[in-house]
C-alpha cells in the first residue's frame, strides 16, 4: 500500500550517533531534496554543509553522559572475544543438497556446507554448529565444529531425514561459541518432500557395442559479457542422437532448457538483471541414453557501482535505490523506515536472534501516530507513526528495543544489495552519513563510517 508520510529532509549530517534530536518532522520531498542531497555529498567529501534554511530544525549538542539518552552500540552485533578479535562466519557453498532438492518422505540425507571463518579469531575447541530455528527435520540440537584458523574454511555436516507429509521445509542452523553466543551467518537447508511415486518393473538394458558419446567443445563467442549483450553458444559431439542444453541458475540448479542438435549453435540474450556470471550446462545422449556433459561459464562485467566507499569487493545486484528515509535510535537498536520500499528495519541490539527483522509499514496518514496511554519515562520516547505501531504492535518488538533515546528524523536515504545466489548483505545509508550493513538471514548488523 502506498503510504503518505510527510517527510521534512534534514539539510545536514548529524555528527555523531550519539545526538538528540530535539523537532523531529517529516515533510514531502519538493524543493528540499536537492538541497538536502547536496548538503550530503559535501559532508561526505569532508567539507561543512551550507547553512539550512530558515525555519529547517537543528540537532542540539550531544547528551553528556546519561545512559538513558545513549544510542544504541554501532559495533557489529557478533560475537566478540577479546579486544580486536572477533567472530564471524561466512556461507562458501552447498556441499550437499541445493536449495529445494527433492526427497522422498522419510528419506534419510547429510546436509554439507562448506563455511568460511571470516573473522579474526581461531574456532578452538567447543564451538558448534546449532539448529536456530524451523523445521529441525530429525536433526541434533548441534554438532562440533573442528578447530578452524581465522580465514580458513571448514565443511559442516548433519545427519537429517525428511518429514513424513509433501511440503517446503526449511531449517536454520548458525555458529556458536562455547559460552552459548551465536554469530555470523544463518545458513539454512531447504527441501521438497514428494510423493514417492509406484516402483515398477523396468527391463535391464543392454548396453549397445561401441563407445558413449563425447562431446568435442562448448563454447561461446565471447569470453566475458554484459547483461543485456545477446551471444552465441556453439558445441560439437560425436556419437550422440540427441542433446539437451540447461541454462544454470546461480544456485546451480538446472533452469530453462533447450533440445537441440548434436552440434551446432544457438543465441542467448542474457537478462539484464544477471549479475556475476552466466553458465550452462549441454547434455549428449547416445540411443542407450549413456551420456556426455560439458559446463560452460562467461564472466559478466559489472555495471552498477556502490553508493559508499570503501566498497565491498564484489558486484551489487543493482544501481542504488535513493529514497526519503529515517531513523530513530532506542535503548536498544535502532529503527530505520525506507518510503520506497515501504519497509521499517528493526535492528536489535540485545545479543539476541535474529539480530535484524524488516517489516511492511502498515501505517497511514490520518491513523493515530501514538497511544496516549503509554508514557515514557523522563527524557525517553516512545516512537510515533509507522515506527510506534511496529514497536507497539509486532511481538517481542517493544521489549527488544526499549524506549526511544531520541525522535526520528527523516533524511536522504540509498539503499544496495549484493548479487549473491543467497546470503545476500543489504547497505543502507545511515543518517550520520556513514551505512548500516545487514548479515544475511538477520544474522548480524553493523554501522560502518
Amino acid at each position: 500500500m502506498r503510504k503518505r508520510w510527510p517527510l521534512l529532509l534534514a539539510f545536514f549530517l548529524v555528527p555523531a550517533m550519539a545526538c538528540t534530536i530535539s523537532t523531529p518532522r517529516r515533510g514531502d520531498a519538493t524543493a528540499t531534496f536537492e538541497a538536502a542531497v547536496q548538503a550530503t555529498l559535501t559532508a561526505l567529501a569532508g567539507t561543512p554543509p551550507a547553512a539550512s534554511p530558515p525555519g529547517t530544525p537543528s540537532p542540539p549538542a550531544a547528551p553528556a553522559t546519561s545512559p538513558a539518552t545513549q544510542p544504541p552500540s554501532t559495533a557489529i552485533a557478533q560475537a566478540t572475544a577479546t579486544p580486536g578479535c572477533t567472530y564471524d562466519a561466512a556461507f562458501v557453498a552447498d556441499i550437499t543438497i541445493p536449495d529445494d532438492t527433492e526427497l522422498a518422505p522419510g528419506t534419510s540425507f547429510v546436509k554439507v556446507w562448506r563455511v568460511r571463518n571470516s573473522g579474526t579469531c581461531d574456532w578452538d575447541e567447543g564451538f558448534t554448529w546449532v539448529f536456530d530455528a524451523g523445521d529441525r527435520m530429525g536433526g541434533p540440537a548441534s554438532v562440533s565444529v573442528p578447530s578452524t584458523a581465522a580465514g580458513s574454511t571448514v565443511d559442516l555436516s548433519v545427519a537429517l531425514v525428511a518429514p513424513d507429509e509433501p511440503g517446503t521445509y526449511t531449517g536454520y542452523w548458525q555458529m556458536q561459541t562455547p559460552t552459548g553466543q551465536r554469530f555470523g551467518t544463518r545458513m539454512f537447508v531447504r527441501i521438497q518432500v514428494v510423493a514417492a511415486p509406484e516402483p515398477t518393473a523396468t527391463p535391464t538394458p543392454t548396453p549397445p557395442p561401441g563407445e558413449p558419446p563425447t562431446i568435442a567443445y562448448f563454447r561461446a563467442d565471447v569470453t566475458e559479457a554484459d547483461p543485456g549483450d545477446t551471444i552465441t553458444l556453439e558445441w560439437e559431439s560425436s556419437g550422440g542422437v540427441r542433446a539437451v542444453l540447461y541454462h544454470l541458475m546461480p544456485t546451480g540448479q538446472l533452469g530453462n532448457s533447450w533440445e537441440v542438435s548434436v552440434t551446432g549453435s544457438m543465441s542467448y540474450t542474457i537478462p539484464t538483471e544477471a549479475r556475476n556470471q552466466e553458465q550452462f550446462v549441454l547434455f549428449v545422449f547416445d540411443a542407450a541414453e549413456r551420456q556426455a556433459q560439458a559446463t560452460l561459464t562467461i564472466p559478466l562485467r559489472c555495471p552498477s557501482t556502490w553508493f559508499f566507499t570503501p566498497a565491498p569487493d564484489e558486484c551489487p545486484r543493482s544501481d542504488p535505490l535513493q529514497t526519503d528515509g529515517a531513523e530513530e535510535h532506542f535503548e536498544r537498536g535502532v529503527m530505520l523506515w525506507s518510503k520506497a520500499e515501504d519497509r521499517i528495519y528493526v535492528l536489535f541490539d540485545d545479543g539476541q536472534q535474529p539480530a535484524w527483522v524488516a517489516y511492511v509499514d502498515e501505517w497511514d496518514e490520518g491513523e493515530p501516530e501514538s497511544d496516549p496511554s503509554i508514557v515514557p519515562p523522563p527524557g525517553l520516547y516512545q516512537p510515533v507513526r509507522g515506527f510506534g505501531l511496529v514497536w507497539r504492535e509486532r511481538p517481542g518488538v517493544r521489549d527488544r528495543l526499549g524506549w526511544a533515546v531520541d525522535p526520528e528524523w527523516g533524511y536522504p536515504m540509498a539503499i544496495q544489495r549484493t548479487s549473491r545466489p543467497k546470503y545476500n548483505l543489504t547497505y543502507i545509508r545511515a543518517l550520520d552519513g556513514g551505512v548500516w550493513e545487514l548479515g544475511p538471514e538477520g544474522s548480524s548488523w553493523r554501522h560502518l563510517p
